[in-house]
């Protein structure tokens, strides 16, 4: 049994999406990815630490853990359950969850990636979640003796703070010591992930060599998964969530700003200057880099990769500077061209009809006698919650909105699915 428990932002999305569309070919290596659907994982951590996502509560979560536990027990070989937000359980309710697989021999693993990108990949990240802090106080937030006070995070499921929260999951030896608790130091496994710029496969090579599996067996998906927001981007996100307030309910805003927005319009836009570590915060993170990689060598647990991949490098200082407004126009126009709703193209000119060619006679409509239906008084539509220090603005607004909706008609945005793993990646 394994059970890949964090950390977010290290290749977790990759390596969910590609371990579930090759479970079919992993099935027949012996090896079980389960769950009915992709999110079965992210909803089994929601019912073992019996908890919400912000404020929403799936009717698929109550009873997923147990589901996972009990695939587990009835196959014969290896089972794997994936999610980073496993991470986040304390030592009693990790402890909870290894008793459940009491039937099976439990490894764990942790994969871990840099600070130096893990820090910018977890802000965007929460900019994704509808939070607004800006990358400079997340910093300082984060930097252990800054003596900045932590601020709870608006809108979570509890009372965290920001840098509470990032060293929840990203101080690696103690997601360990939580998980690793009462297991062999060969059971506890950390998988660094590769340099910037080396072939995604690798990653799924040294995971795959702690599962058992040859790696040959999965498909790697197609393209780049879970793109990171560029620096304009990522600040375009930031300001607008600062605008709404956290006045969107999540479901709505998952659907049409974290996937609609920041996924289908925002991220991987050509050109886009990537977010990286300030000059200034660059000494700091080094050494709590440092200090990590020594912990992780004195803990005893199995590496695979190389703890050296968790040093900070001294390059990547290009994204010390703000977006500029020209940058943020940009990013938004762009924005709006790909969330425009364009309607289907004209239907193509009719041919001009040769003169020696019949002409097509219509049948003649016969008209039915007309039925009376009692009119139906429809609902009025709620009207949107508004912050209300944007009401005066809102209403200047509507008078164009309805201008708009006058000249493109009713259509709206489609439906987008609800959030997988890194979308509720944290």
């Amino acid at each position: 049994m394994v059970m890949h428990v964090g950390t977010p932002k290290s290749g977790t999305t990759f390596l969910q999406e590609l371990l579930w569309e090759s479970r079919t070919a992993l099935a027949e290596a012996g090896v079980l990815y389960p769950g009915e659907h992709p999110a079965a994982h992210f909803h089994a951590v929601l019912d073992a630490r019996q908890r919400s996502f912000h404020g929403h509560v799936d009717p698929a979560v109550a009873g997923a853990w147990g589901r996972l536990v009990e695939a587990a027990r009835a196959h014969e070989g290896t089972t794997v359950v994936s999610h980073e937000l496993f991470g986040d359980l304390d030592e009693e309710e990790a402890a909870r969850a290894l008793a459940d697989l009491d039937f099976a021999e439990v490894h764990v693993i942790v994969t871990v990636r840099d600070l130096a990108r893990q820090l910018p990949a977890v802000w965007q990240e929460d900019v994704k979640n509808r939070h607004f802090l800006t990358f400079g106080d997340f910093l300082e937030m984060v930097r252990p003796g800054s003596g900045r006070p932590d601020e709870q995070r608006p809108a979570a499921d509890t009372t965290e703070g920001h840098a509470e929260a990032f060293w929840l999951r990203h101080d690696v030896p103690a997601v360990l010591r939580r998980w690793g608790a009462g297991l062999p130091a060969d059971r506890v496994h950390v998988v660094t992930v590769p340099p910037q710029g080396t072939a995604p496969g690798l990653l799924w090579e040294r995971f795959a060599a702690v599962v058992g599996v040859n790696p040959a067996v999965a498909t790697l998906p197609d393209g780049r998964r879970n793109q990171s927001l560029g620096r304009a981007e990522s600040e375009l996100l930031r300001r607008l969530n600062e605008r709404l307030g956290y006045g969107v309910e999540w479901p709505l805003y998952a659907s049409r700003i974290t996937h609609g927005l920041a996924v289908g319009a925002l991220a991987g836009r050509p050109g886009s200057a990537r977010l990286t570590l300030p000059a200034a915060d660059r000494g700091w993170i080094s050494a709590a880099a440092d200090a990590g990689v020594d912990e992780l060598a004195a803990l005893g647990c199995t590496v695979t990769g190389d703890l050296d991949d968790l040093r900070v490098p001294a390059e990547e200082q290009d994204g010390d500077r703000a977006a500029d407004l020209a940058e943020l126009l940009d990013a938004a126009l762009d924005a709006m061209v790909a969330l425009l709703p364009v309607g289907p193209p004209p239907a193509p000119a009719q041919e001009p009809v040769s003169a020696d060619e019949p002409v097509p006679v219509e049948e003649p409509v016969i008209e039915e006698p007309a039925i009376e239906v009692p009119a139906v008084e429809e609902a009025a539509a709620p009207e949107p919650r508004v912050p209300a220090e944007h009401v005066t603005a809102a209403a200047v607004r509507g008078r164009g909105a309805r201008l708009w909706r006058r000249a493109v008609g009713p259509r709206a945005l489609a439906p987008r699915p609800a959030p997988e793993a890194e979308t509720a990646g944290v």
